[in-house]
Order: structure tokens, then sequence, then C-alpha cells
């Protein structure tokens, strides 16, 4: 027969080996969570409504496919202000932190990630043009840990568009940044774009946004329009051009809606929402096994036409039933 004490000595016996059960079954759930946790880094150049929709998209995609913020998915989003020196810092933190992926919305973000890492998968958006910016050599077969989609507008598109709305234009101005590679090879296709409608450009380099005001107003009026290309600092500035054209009665055509809507007359652009999602879907893919190798980079063709009334009006222009019953309408009462 057991005796008191030693049913006693048992019972605690008991009740520590199943407390150390619930706390070993607690530690391994908790582990088995935080190996569900992905980590993604986003580095965005600059807070601004074109690279704002692509980082919307990006968020969807994953939200959609499954994988959303706070859930399964840790996202970090990180703006660099326009400060190129301090993408290179946002990249080497996302290293340290050893993030599973990394988006890095912009051509100089991207360049900077690859600069940090060779080893995690990193995906970019908003980039012109991968090959001239050193990131990749073969698109439709990435050779390194890089890949994304490319926001390389047709540029004949709009100097045809350009062409219909300004009939007896002789000249185009053309604001960059030349910091930015990606504005470098727009400025060379918009001069064979621009040959081709028997139009001249004529260059307005700037490197900062304080420069913008003086550099056009310099050059204002030797040009009959702008063409404004996929350029951050140029996206960020668009009240000051607008102005500025307004102030000398010239109408600006830009590369997609958000230019529009902030002061551009036209454009047959690019949904910067869609390759944003497009890139979302990428990552669905690597977070699922896919190789970055396998991931070609994604090349949009469609484009939408959209005109905004308000500066369709106050330059005083009238078009063609047909441009406007094909054209998405921003600005103005409708």
């Amino acid at each position: 027969m057991v005796g008191k004490k030693h049913l006693t000595s048992l019972s605690k016996c008991l009740g520590f080996i199943l407390l150390l059960i619930i706390n070993v079954s607690l530690i391994g759930c908790t582990s088995e969570n935080s190996q569900e946790m992905i980590s993604i880094g986003i580095s965005q150049i600059i807070e601004n409504p074109v690279l704002d929709l692509a980082r919307e998209g990006f968020t969807d995609a994953l939200k959609e496919k499954g994988y959303e913020d706070g859930k399964n998915v840790k996202i970090d989003t990180q703006f660099a202000q326009g400060d190129i020196a301090l993408t290179t810092t946002i990249a080497q933190n996302f290293v340290s932190q050893k993030k599973d992926i990394i988006l890095a919305i912009s051509t100089p973000s991207a360049q900077s990630a690859f600069q940090s890492t060779k080893e995690i998968p990193i995906l970019f958006a908003a980039v012109t043009d991968p090959v001239s910016a050193g990131l990749i050599q073969n698109v439709d077969s990435p050779e390194g840990n890089i890949t994304g989609t490319t926001d390389m507008v047709p540029i004949d598109k709009q100097f045809e568009l350009a062409k219909t709305i300004f009939q007896n234009a002789k000249k185009v101005g053309v604001p960059y940044n030349t910091s930015e590679i990606n504005s470098q090879v727009q400025v060379e296709l918009a001069k064979e774009a621009a040959k081709l409608q028997g139009l001249e450009i004529v260059e307005i380099p700037v490197t900062n946004s304080s420069e913008i005001e003086p550099a056009l107003s310099g050059k204002i009026s030797e040009v009959d329009f702008l063409f404004l290309p996929s350029d951050n600092l140029i996206a960020s500035s668009m009240s000051i051009i607008t102005k500025v054209a307004l102030d000398n009665n010239i109408g600006s055509i830009g590369v997609d809606e958000p230019m529009v809507k902030n002061g551009a007359l036209a454009c047959k652009g690019l949904d910067y929402y869609k390759l944003g999602y497009e890139t979302g879907l990428m990552a669905v893919e690597i977070i699922e096994g896919k190789e970055i190798k396998d991931l070609p980079v994604f090349k949009p063709t469609d484009t939408e036409l959209t005109i905004n009334k308000d500066i369709l009006d106050k330059l005083g222009i009238s078009l063609p039933e047909d441009i406007i019953n094909e054209a998405v309408i921003v600005g103005g009462e409708d």
C-alpha cells in the first residue's frame, strides 16, 4: 500500500512532467509560427503617386494569394526621400536583418540592393531599363538573384499622340534628372521618336528639384510642348512643371496617369498598380519555391490614353471626338 507521502511526491512529479510537456509544446508552436513568417523589405526611393501605386499593387497581390502583412508576412517599408546614398543604407540594413525577399522600387533602390547582396532574392519595380542599369543581362532568363517588372513606356506612342495634339509643333522640351540612368536612356529614345515625327529635342537637364523652375523658365520659350519621361524627380515636381508650363501656355505629354492627374495634358501610359501587382505575383512564386532564373522580367505592352480636361480647357485646345471617346478623362466636372 502506497503511503500518503509517496502519493504527494508522485503527484508533484507528474505535475512537473506535465508542465514540462506543455512548455515544450508551446516552444515548438512558437518556433513553427516564426518559421512561417516571411520577412519582406521594401526599399522605395521616394514617396510619389506613381511609386506608391506600384507598392500598393505589390502588397495587394500578396494578400490576394494568402500572404498578408502581420499574419504570415512581415513587410518593412523604408523610404529614401530621394537620397540615393540612403538607398544603400536601407539595402544593407535589409541584408543584415536577413530579409527573405527585397522589393526595390526605382532604379537607384534596385542598384543599391543588388550591390548589397547576391544571395537574397531581389525584385524590382519601376525600373525602366534593367540592362542599362547593370542589374541584369538576360531579361528572359535572369542569371543572378534579381528580376522584376520594367516600366519602359513605348515612347514612340507618346510622340505620335503629341503630334496629333500639337500639329504645328517643331521643338519639344525634355526635362530630366541627369543622375538617373533611366532618364538618360529615355532621352535617347525620345530623340529617335521625335525625329520620326519631324520634331527637335531641346534637353532640359536638372540634378535636383531646386533647379527645375529656373531650368524650365530658361528654355520654355524655345519649345512648343514638353515631354516628361518616367523620372522620379520629374514625377515629384509636377506642381512646379505645371505652373511654368501653364504660365507660358505650353502643354505637357507625360508617361503615366498620375502625371496627367497632376498637370500633364495627356499620355499613353502604363498602369503602375498593375506593374506592382505583377511584381507581387513574382514574390508569391519565389515564396513557393520558384527560382529567379525561371522568372523573366515582365514587360508590359498595353497603354491607356489619359487626358486632363482642366489642362485641355486652360490651353484652349480642342481634340477630335474619336480621341476624346478613346480616353480616360481626369480633371474637370467629368
